[in-house]
């Protein structure tokens, strides 16, 4: 018992420095003020028909930027760079929206740090309870364990993290290497990206969305699977990972309060509580609902999480994604 309450101490030091290296380093997308007329191919992902993106499309038509070639992508269909003309090529997940500024912000910040690919992670917008109890969970997890400056900082592959929703390519070196077609259609395809792109060493960068990109109102039902698929992605789908990681987060607290004198929890809470604040901030959540429904997101992650390894080990080999 002694050794699993040190290990579970050791644990959320080490989760606690990284997210105290997030918040630091503030790895959020700059409204930076510049003004480009390169051309942007944006390539719009719909499941099934246009109407999907209606929101979307109407935040797009509110744009200062003007010079947008729009494409809409259907289902699995492949995406053909052909029909594409733009200087740069940005995919957009259907249930996202964008601000004044994002665009020139996109192409500033590529030419900038010179990337071959900028993925830029949507801020969540939570209305309910429910929805407040399950969609932090995502960035609180994430930056818990990820390091989101050194994907730019360190061109190896093990330190590649991507969201799909928003991916801005070079359209140059995109046509050069056409990752898009070259993986197959998964949850983790854009991670996979990413670590093609750091392969061929070229830069990449992931940034959080700052309040310039959005998740479109989300209703619970039909995003709780692949939200939970989501979260997988943080242990690289890998079951084992996602195990333990919920012993030493969710069980190891449990343990610390019931072997632990009182005054010795003082450390622990303080930094539990130091991290959904700076998550929060950092994520443009409101730390005091994130602090005060903390149990009720804990029990959400392990009913997610079991939910997906449920799916992954008992259903048909379709649906393990």
């Amino acid at each position: 018992m002694i050794i699993f309450i040190y290990t579970v101490l050791v644990f959320l030091v080490l989760r606690f420095s990284v997210t105290l290296f997030n918040f630091l380093s503030n790895p959020k997308m700059g409204n930076y003020g510049r003004r480009f007329t390169d051309q942007v191919s944006l390539i719009i992902k719909v499941e099934r028909e246009k109407s999907e993106a209606d929101e979307l499309l109407a935040s797009i038509a509110a744009q200062d930027y003007k010079h947008l070639q729009i494409i809409i992508q259907y289902g699995t269909s492949p995406f053909s760079p052909e029909e594409a003309t733009g200087d740069y090529f940005l995919f957009l997940g259907a249930n996202t929206l964008l601000k004044n500024g994002f665009i020139h912000s996109l192409i500033y910040r590529t030419k900038v740090f010179n990337l071959a690919l900028l993925s830029v992670i949507p801020t969540q917008r939570n209305t309910g309870l429910l929805a407040n109890c399950i969609y932090p969970l995502a960035d609180f997890v994430l930056l818990n364990l990820f390091p989101l400056r050194l994907v730019r900082l360190i061109n190896h592959p093990v330190f590649a993290t991507a969201n799909e929703s928003c991916l801005f390519f070079d359209a140059a070196v995109y046509r050069q290497f056409k990752w898009e077609e070259r993986i197959k259609r998964s949850a983790s395809r854009a991670v996979e990206i990413v670590k093609m792109v750091k392969q061929e060493g070229l830069k990449a960068d992931v940034l959080l969305g700052n309040r310039l990109i959005y998740f479109g109102e989300k209703q619970l039902e039909p995003g709780f699977l692949p939200f939970s698929r989501r979260l997988m992605l943080n242990f690289s789908n890998n079951i084992l990972a996602a195990v333990l990681y919920l012993i030493l987060v969710i069980a190891g607290p449990i343990v610390l309060a019931i072997e632990l004198e009182p005054a010795l929890l003082v450390l622990p809470l303080g930094l539990i509580f130091l991290s959904r604040v700076m998550t929060s901030f950092l994520s443009a959540q409101h730390p005091v609902t994130n602090v005060l429904l903390h149990p009720l997101q804990m029990l959400a992650l392990v009913l997610l999480l079991f939910s997906n390894i449920w799916n992954r080990v008992f259903s048909g080999p379709g649906d393990k994604k």
